[in-house]
């Protein structure tokens, strides 16, 4: 009874805060599926990959959130270009889910023998839907008052909602790759597309815009130091993620901060400084594993929990043909691979 009613209030926060503050879903793996992050990294590596990554938030608050993807990156050497395919899927409140199917294309421009600068574009269809039996209404509380049970709802606002809506939804980005460096950048929600549950209702879901980077400083054979930084905007929300990899191959570690450094609140007046997070991963050329936990120094606290957050990446046997002058570069690419 008492999760159902936490789940409720947690929801009804939740609806009157999505139109100023609807954000994306935060990974600290930003890395581990680059697909998420931009179509420009679709095929970039001249590899067939399959991603999955899993990331539970907050485990230890009833109003958790769960996120779950997987994507299938496919090289097509031959023509410089490479493709994406994703799903996702995300839990909130244990009664708000939206799944995610999205396709991208990227082209791929060398530049030189170390250097190349991809292209990509991407298109989503989003489906979202509440489960209006995990909300409890007032009119229910009093029924359970008298009678000891919830019994159905007649509270005229319950009509208001749909059980679903469904839309679509474009993205791009660019990304210069060298032998040392990587920069990026990226667009979500370019149509700025309607997600409202309520009828006539519209709550526009802004553009989300990312800019990344990094350098791969070597120590010797298979040891090396790749400091990054990844910044985001989406409406009044903004954030750093600023860290660094160390590489000991076959052992990835990572550590890095999650917020507005040299501010103390947002423009919302809320923590800026979000997380701490480490990962350990292990890699080699066929597969990589990383595992994340994010240290809460918010105003939540440590009793939430902080956030798991699994990863997974596997080399498929695909050939449809590698570009021969591209050879050289897949080496020495970049960036980390969690």
């Amino acid at each position: 009874m008492w999760t159902r009613l936490s789940i409720f209030f947690c929801f009804l926060f939740s609806l009157s805060a999505l139109p100023l503050s609807a954000q994306d879903p935060q990974l600290s793996q930003n890395l581990a599926n680059p697909l998420l992050n931009s179509p420009a990294f679709a095929g970039l590596q001249d590899q067939n990959k399959v991603y999955l990554t899993h990331r539970n938030q907050w485990p230890n608050q009833s109003a958790n959130y769960q996120y779950s993807a997987a994507a299938l990156e496919v090289s097509l050497g031959k023509i410089n270009s490479g493709l994406g395919l994703l799903i996702s899927s995300d839990k909130q409140f244990s009664s708000l889910q939206t799944t995610s199917l999205a396709l991208q294309y990227a082209y791929h421009a060398n530049l030189n023998e170390s250097t190349l600068l991809s292209m990509g574009l991407q298109g989503s269809l989003i489906f979202r839907s509440l489960d209006y039996s995990r909300l409890t209404y007032g009119d229910q509380l009093s029924s359970f008052l008298v009678n000891g049970t919830l019994g159905s709802t007649l509270d005229p606002t319950a009509s208001l909602f749909s059980n679903n809506v469904n839309y679509g939804d474009l993205g791009a980005g660019l990304l210069l790759n060298h032998s040392t460096y990587w920069l990026g950048a990226s667009v979500h929600h370019i149509n700025r597309p309607n997600q409202s549950l309520l009828e006539n209702s519209d709550d526009l879901i802004a553009p989300k815009y990312a800019l990344q980077g990094g350098l791969s400083l070597a120590i010797s054979e298979g040891k090396s130091i790749k400091p990054v930084i990844y910044l985001k905007n989406q409406g009044n929300f903004a954030q750093v993620d600023l860290g660094t990899y160390v590489q000991l191959d076959p052992l990835v570690l990572g550590f890095w901060f999650r917020g507005l450094p040299l501010n103390k609140t947002t423009a919302d007046s809320f923590s800026s400084r979000e997380s701490l997070i480490g990962l350990i991963g292990i890699q080699n050329n066929r597969y990589s594993f990383g595992y994340s936990y994010d240290f809460t120094v918010s105003g939540l606290g440590i009793g939430s929990g902080g956030a798991h957050e699994l990863s997974f990446s596997y080399v498929l046997n695909w050939d449809f043909g590698q570009r021969k002058s591209y050879q050289r570069y897949r080496q020495s690419f970049a960036c980390p691979r969690f």
